[in-house]
């Protein structure tokens, strides 16, 4: 039933992937408590897509049958499962390969396999919402119910509005919504321990693997890698403490792919974009390596709360943009009500919560809020980039302009940008939270193998990707490699659209997430560096965290049992049929 873009069988799959010594299908299931199953640890795979091609000697057409013959109900539609191309992230594709197959030859399901370059399927699930399942590694900032908000909320289920899933639930929007009106944070950890338990009893969406962050470098060139909660190593934070080693001048990093826009307001959230902009633009709080608020590398030196919904931001008044101008108080009103008066819908979950910005006095900017936010610091303030006016107040339709040498007031200017082949910045020395490197590029490398190649010989000296895969697993040891590990907020993602026939039901979501052979992706494809998922908050948001959630087995007989209670049947070609 499985089908891929490249029509290749599963026994050709099989052949390819057994290559290199990996546990193939049946050891895997067995490993989940199945009976025999689907997947590979993808160390050989081509990049052509799933494992098979729905020619696997079932002479099953995915069209199936009329479900008359057993049990008396009907076939469910051929779901599709984006993935991302295998030299794109080759453990992702494997794992979700695997995780496919678990679900057509164990669970019965027809899954076709759609492999889309990364952008593109982005866009797919998280704007179009045209998709059945969808996995990658999951955006979530400094402050989880911000983002589970906007993930799950009921009133964002329209395309591009954020709740990709299609999940409703009120009882959730409502204890999601009193967590974030609420002031006192003591409160809001019990209020967050709640919205956990809500959503892994229901699993709209459930975390396969916890990755941590990831710090891979060349220890001859750099050292003192601090990560934040938000952005792991890749963080302001991170950035503004590194230590460059002898005479390294340069910090040298990597993507698989190229940006798509200069435009801080008009990029489409990706981490490759994060990354950037981070250091190019100032907040107005910046947060240090505990997730404490942090005055001494913020663009504001002091806040206070003046009422539940205003908060008022002491500005430095020494400070300068890029091209020598000044950076006033009315730059930051000026970008808040930009924002908002635009509608820029990278920010919409942000200016949601924002009435308007007004300057006090020289050096202060008071901010009143739509609604009352507890955590408007985390969920706002270290959120929406201070923007010049000078530059900004003639363009119409910000989301959509194009921009060639963007100026901001962070710690690194613009350089260059090579389209489709490297981006540079260089140090901005006027900056109050300087940077210990000259330059900073990023090239666009696609193949992990020349990266790693890049890496030992000092042509890169870190690895802004952390992607954990083979080439880690092999060159971690290398006395030219440094790594460090922490806990992440982040988790690769396991995603069913509820607006699809029969995802809406959470038995048959409960019984996908048992099906998926968490602990084989983890020691197999994944060579045990993350742990396995079980819960959307993960530890590394501290007390916000609990271990009282609902879990579920990885066991494909718990899996079908589940489904066999709820109505669920068999036809005698193996296909699963909807209650009647």
């Amino acid at each position: 039933m499985v089908r891929s873009d490249a029509d290749m069988k599963r026994r050709d799959f099989l052949k390819a992937t057994g290559a290199g010594g990996t546990v193939g299908i049946t050891a895997l299931a067995g490993c989940s408590g199945g009976g025999g199953g689907g997947g590979d640890d993808g160390s050989g795979d081509d990049g052509s897509g799933d494992d098979g091609s729905g020619d696997d000697g079932s002479g099953d057409d995915g069209s199936g049958d009329d479900g008359s013959e057993n049990g008396g109900g009907s076939n469910l539609p051929t779901y599709t499962y984006v993935n991302n191309a295998q030299s794109y992230n080759p453990p992702r594709h494997d794992a979700i390969n695997l995780i496919a197959s678990q679900f057509d030859d164990e669970l019965g399901l027809d899954i076709e396999v759609d492999v889309l370059e990364w952008g593109t399927l982005f866009s797919r699930v998280s704007e179009e919402y045209d998709y059945s399942f969808s996995t990658w590694h999951t955006f979530f900032v400094s402050e989880p119910v911000t983002e589970l908000n906007n993930l799950l909320n009921s009133g964002n289920t329209d395309p591009g509005q954020g709740n990709y899933a299609g999940y409703v639930n009120e009882d959730l929007d409502e204890l999601m919504s009193s967590y974030l009106a609420e002031p006192d944070a003591d409160t809001r950890i019990d209020q967050c321990h709640e919205i956990q338990q809500t959503v892994m009893d229901d699993v709209p969406m459930m975390p396969v693997t916890h990755m941590p962050q990831t710090a891979i470098y060349n220890n001859n060139q750099v050292s003192n890698w601090e990560s934040d909660l938000a952005n792991g190593f890749n963080s302001y934070w991170t950035m503004i403490n590194l230590e460059m080693e002898g005479d390294e001048d340069t910090l040298k990093g990597y993507w698989p792919e190229t940006l798509s826009t200069m435009n801080v307001l008009g990029h489409n959230d990706e981490s490759k974009h994060v990354y950037q902009f981070n250091m190019l633009y100032d907040f107005l709080v910046q947060y240090n390596g505990d997730a404490e608020p942090d005055p001494e590398v913020s663009l504001a030196t002091d806040w206070e709360r003046v009422d539940e919904t205003t908060m008022e931001y002491t500005i430095r008044t020494d400070h300068s943009w890029h091209d020598g101008e000044d950076v006033t108080a009315e730059d930051v009103a000026f970008s808040y009500n930009y924002i908002v008066d635009n509608e820029v819908p990278l920010y919409s979950t942000q200016a949601g919560y924002i009435e308007g910005a007004e300057v006090v006095d020289d050096e202060t900017v008071r901010i009143n809020m739509s609604e009352p936010l507890g955590p408007f610091n985390l969920s706002v303030a270290n959120l929406i980039p201070i923007i010049p006016e000078h530059k900004w107040a003639d363009r119409d339709n910000p989301s959509e302009a194009s921009i060639e040498e963007p100026v901001g007031s962070g710690p690194m200017m613009f350089d260059y940008w090579e389209q489709g082949s490297e981006f540079g910045m260089t140090k901005f020395d006027e900056h109050f939270a300087p940077v210990d490197f000259d330059r900073r590029f990023w090239r666009v490398i696609p193949e992990a193998s020349t990266v790693w190649e890049n890496l030992i010989d000092g042509d890169l000296n870190y690895e802004p990707f952390g992607r954990i895969d083979r080439q880690l697993n092999e060159n971690q040891d290398n006395e030219n490699i440094g790594t460090q590990f922490n806990p992440a907020a982040t988790f690769w993602h396991f995603t069913p659209n509820e607006r699809q026939e029969g995802l809406d039901d959470p038995q048959m979501r409960k019984a996908l997430v048992e099906a998926i052979p968490r602990t084989p992706i983890v020691d197999q494809i994944l060579f045990g560096f993350p742990e396995p998922g079980f819960n959307v908050v993960s530890e590394a948001f501290g007390p916000l965290h609990t271990e009282d959630v609902t879990e579920y087995e990885e066991s494909i007989d718990a899996a079908r049992s589940r489904l066999e209670e709820a109505g669920y049947s068999w036809n005698d070609e193996g296909a699963i049929q909807a209650p009647e």
